[in-house]
């Protein structure tokens, strides 16, 4: 098989255009996140260079964006790899991009990606201290003097929080309109903070997971397709989002590292601030049931990540609105009907087929499906009772009585809609529905069932 053939038609070659390189291998490999199919390539230039390079893409733009988010990413890469070098971020060096389907190809750099696997506190620590310094020399460019060429137009981090707002409202709508949406959307619309300092860059998707390391230094920061200009705090903030699925240091402990590294003094009500308008944009619903949108490239963790996040979301929300959340009802039920064929079918991914998977690609599609089954499963088994005891909440709530629960949910976004519940009711009976649906993805997500922001201090 040729190498372009492991590719989708026409990259390969869109590839070569853009690097001057010829693509002499292809080893697929995860993408980036859940959104995102990646690859290994082999390339050769004319004049004898050789180098081995990874490269993310996108070519239905699943999740990935607009196409101005790609251009940022491809534009930051480019810049701190030639004319931003100095400032001493360091990234994989940039070869090419393909704006038309979001291939983005970088330079091999060694290191290792799993920060929750050191087991040494010191090194931890030491590491934690590097990458928190990596962050402050970032803030440190002076994109007034030398704005990125290719970043667009250097604007306040007002403008970027109404803009993102805006188009969070826009796309909440139809069919998907989401009341855990819209109410988070109005109090951040009623919170912007006042006195944000003039904008840097930001990573955007800082955090365990998304740098390379050897020993005690960080090698590269990966994965800047969320890069913008804003507010520094911004990016401490998503060190919060990133700690909800990989282990960290204590955030009081980064924060001082990142101050005395020479980074902004830390605002906490910012982050806080930050951390629920990310969160609100990260836990839009995932719309794997709609015949307009295409594919993600892994379901499984496509559905893992935005359930996560909408739980997660409901309680940030509560908290910022000062609201106590009561625990929520998840009533017992016996086994359902067809628990042992999905028992079989998890038995078969796990002892048979994943296995004897060579493909890293396959196995990890393989491991997303055995994640789906168990959501299936346990929607057999717990989701009547669930609808049951949310049918109830939302009767009370309304005083009205519904002949189902579908019935009673679409009343209840309707009030939302029309901001006809209390605030505080409607957030409680959000909260109890994502409950819920992360009760049903439990099993299927494992030892992140239980995440939680970090504490902030």
């Amino acid at each position: 098989m040729a190498p372009a053939d492991l590719l989708p038609e026409g990259l390969a070659a869109a590839v070569e255009r853009a690097s001057g390189a010829r693509v002499t291998a292809v080893r697929p490999r995860g993408g980036g996140g859940a959104s995102r199919d990646g690859a290994e390539l082999d390339l050769a230039w004319p004049d004898g260079r050789t180098a081995s390079a990874y490269m993310n893409y996108d070519v239905h733009k699943a999740g990935a964006g607009d196409d101005a988010a790609f251009l940022r990413e491809a534009a930051v890469l480019r810049a701190l790899s030639g004319p931003l070098a100095g400032a001493g971020v360091r990234v994989a060096p940039y070869f090419a991009s393909v704006a038309d389907q979001r291939a983005l190809v970088c330079g091999m750099v060694s290191g290792n990606d799993r920060f929750g696997g050191i087991a040494d506190a010191r090194q931890r620590s030491a590491l934690a201290r590097d990458f928190m310094a990596q962050l402050a020399a970032l803030h440190r460019i002076d994109v007034a003097e030398a704005p990125v060429a290719g970043m667009g137009p250097v604007e306040p981090a007002e403008a970027f929080i109404k803009r993102r707002i805006a188009a969070l409202r826009s796309a909440n709508s139809g069919r998907a309109w989401d009341p855990l949406i819209h109410l988070s959307l109005n109090w951040l619309d009623a919170n912007v903070p006042t006195d944000m300092p003039a904008p840097v860059i930001v990573h955007g998707d800082a955090g365990p997971g998304n740098f390379l390391f050897e020993g005690e230094r960080v090698t590269a920061l990966l994965d800047w397709e969320l890069v913008h200009y804003g507010d520094p705090m911004a990016d401490l903030a998503m060190l919060c989002l990133r700690m909800l699925f990989q282990g960290f240091v204590p955030l009081p402990e980064a924060f001082a590292a990142y101050e005395a590294a020479g980074g902004h003094k830390v605002d906490l009500a910012r982050v806080r601030y930050w951390r629920l308008l990310f969160q609100t944009g990260f836990a839009r619903r995932s719309r794997y049931d709609d015949p307009d949108a295409p594919p993600p490239p892994n379901l499984g963790m496509n559905l893992v990540y935005s359930t996560i996040h909408r739980r997660v979301l409901s309680e940030a929300l509560a908290e910022a609105a000062g609201i106590d959340l009561p625990p929520v009802a998840l009533p017992e039920a016996p086994i359902g009907a067809h628990d042992r064929s999905f028992a079989i079918a998890l038995a078969d991914i796990r002892d048979s087929i994943v296995p004897r998977i060579s493909d890293q690609q396959a196995a990890v599609k393989a491991k997303g499906m055995a994640r789906l089954i168990k959501w299936w499963r346990a929607i057999e088994r717990f989701e009547p009772g669930f609808h049951a005891a949310e049918k109830q909440e939302i009767e009370a709530a309304l005083g009205l009585e519904f002949a189902n629960h579908a019935a009673a949910w679409s009343a209840f976004r309707d009030e939302v809609a029309g901001d006809r519940i209390a605030t505080e009711r409607a957030i409680i009976l959000c909260n109890a529905h994502e409950t819920r649906d992360a009760a049903l993805m439990a099993d299927a997500m494992g030892g992140l069932a239980d995440t939680k922001f970090a504490p902030l201090e």
